[in-house]
């Protein structure tokens, strides 16, 4: 099941935990996680440095909608289930 990360969720990068995302994925039988940019790079900075940002979190898909086409296709989240994609 595809589940938008709550608004408060990692909107602040001093409150944001992987313990909280891993929790809510389980706790949500969560398939694939819709998350916004500001999001997605409170998440990217709990990542080790030398890795690029992750494109999944515990197997699920990391779809960033509010990010520009561009930047998704060099960090690697082209949503590939979308129409038009291969």
């Amino acid at each position: 099941m595809r589940k938008a990360l709550p608004g408060p969720m990692f909107a602040d990068p001093d409150t944001s935990r992987l313990t909280m995302l891993r929790s809510w994925v389980l706790d949500n039988c969560v398939t694939e996680i819709d998350m916004n940019e500001r999001q997605f790079w409170n998440f990217a900075a709990l990542q080790p440095p030398a890795e690029k940002p992750w494109t999944t979190f515990m197997g699920r898909v990391i779809t960033v909608s509010d990010m520009p086409e561009d930047a998704q296709k060099k960090l690697g989240l082209v949503n590939k289930n979308s129409l038009g994609m291969i």
